[in-house]
This record gives structure tokens, C-alpha cells and sequence, in this order.
């Protein structure tokens, strides 16, 4: 048996992360883990490892965020970014590929598990002081976030299946865009046979299918 190739060069690691958000008794909620060891032990930070040798991008960040977290996520997930500057992990140079999804509430409950000490849904924040450089990669997430909102159906994956007008002005409000907007989104969700008017309701709406990142 021949011995493993030797490179000439040092190869960076790969890891992936999974944002994910929530809307939880109408605020806006992201699903965070504190973490056990070091670097930045204690420091809450974005659930993520590295990618196996053999694993599908997207199977690894399913997989890591249910191994730290507990949440087994069947909605679909979209790539966000790529984080790679050198320095943003004091072990080494580590590349990172971003994935965000959202989440309907009810959830199930999480914990933390393999290298989390603790896993938690909390307020979105500019600066929460995350480890590594997970301020920046929330940052983008939180902009994926309202432009899926606002731009196309991403708040369907939000909302409740059955919704009114005040649930979307609270769904507006939480990521942080106008509220006088929000009914004139609904009517366009509508109009593209997204939703439809709840038989017999005063002004509430069923979602139809998924709603991720359309």
C-alpha cells in the first residue's frame, strides 16, 4: 500500500455553518450555540463544524446543526456566503460555507450537544460578540433574511400556515422593514396563488406548499 500523499503547501480546512431563524410569539429569534471548548470557549456562535472528507455540503450542515443543537431541519436551505479570511480562526486557516434557512414555529426544543455547551433561540443583534467572525456572517444572514421577505416568499416560511394581515405587519416589523408594505405583500402572494383566503375567515390566509426561498 502506497503511503498518503505528501503536499507541498498547507491546505486550509473547510467547515460549514447553518443559520437559522425563527419567529417565536412574534419577535424574530436565531438559533445560537454557546460554546464547550476552545477558541472561544463560552462564546455564543453560529452552529457549524467541519465538512467530513466524503460528505455533501448541505448533508454536513444539516447534520452539524442537529448534532449541536438537536433541531432536525426538513425545510430547504440556501447558500449565503463564503467566510475565509485569514485569521477569523486562531487555529488555522478554515474556510467556511454559509447556509440560512427559516423555520415555522412551533419548534421543537433544542440543546446543546457534541462540542455545545448550550444551544438557545436569541434576539438577532448588530454586535452580540460572537466567536470567530459570526457577527459578520449573522449580518449577512439578517440582509438574505428581509430581502427573502420582502422580495419574494421567504416570510410564508415564517408565518403560521394560517395568517392575517397583523401577522404579516409582524413579520415587517421583525426583520426590520416597513410595515406599510406588508399587506401589499400579502396581496401579491395572493395574486401568485401562494396563499389563499381561509374559507369562511374575515381576512385570514392559508399558505400553499413550501414557501422557502421563493
Amino acid at each position: 500500500m502506497s503511503p498518503p500523499y505528501c503536499y507541498d503547501y498547507p491546505r486550509p480546512a473547510v467547515t460549514v455553518d447553518m443559520v437559522v431563524f425563527a419567529l417565536i410569539d412574534g419577535e424574530l429569534r436565531v438559533l445560537l450555540i454557546r460554546r464547550k471548548h476552545d477558541p472561544f470557549a463560552g462564546r455564543w456562535a453560529i452552529p457549524g463544524g467541519f465538512l467530513g472528507i466524503d460528505e455533501p455540503i448541505e448533508a454536513a450542515a444539516r447534520r452539524e446543526l442537529r448534532e449541536e443543537t438537536g433541531l432536525e431541519v426538513d425545510a430547504p436551505i440556501t447558500p449565503i456566503g463564503v467566510f475565509g479570511a485569514p485569521g477569523r480562526d486562531p487555529r488555522g486557516r478554515t474556510i467556511s460555507l454559509v447556509h440560512a434557512t427559516a423555520v415555522r414555529a412551533p419548534l421543537a426544543q433544542v440543546q446543546g450537544g457534541d462540542d455545545a455547551e448550550e444551544a438557545s433561540w436569541i434576539a438577532p443583534a448588530p454586535t452580540l460578540g460572537l466567536a470567530f467572525d459570526h457577527d459578520a456572517i449573522l449580518a449577512t444572514a439578517l440582509d438574505w433574511l428581509r430581502r427573502g421577505v420582502t422580495d419574494g416568499a421567504l416570510g410564508l416560511a415564517l408565518l403560521p400556515v394560517e395568517f392575517g394581515d397583523d401577522d404579516a405587519r409582524a413579520l415587517y416589523r421583525a426583520v426590520g422593514a416597513p410595515t406599510r408594505l406588508a399587506v401589499p405583500w400579502r396581496r401579491r402572494m395572493e395574486r401568485e396563488g401562494r396563499i389563499v383566503r381561509k374559507p369562511g375567515s374575515d381576512g385570514h390566509f392559508r399558505s400553499i406548499g413550501r414557501a422557502q426561498g421563493g
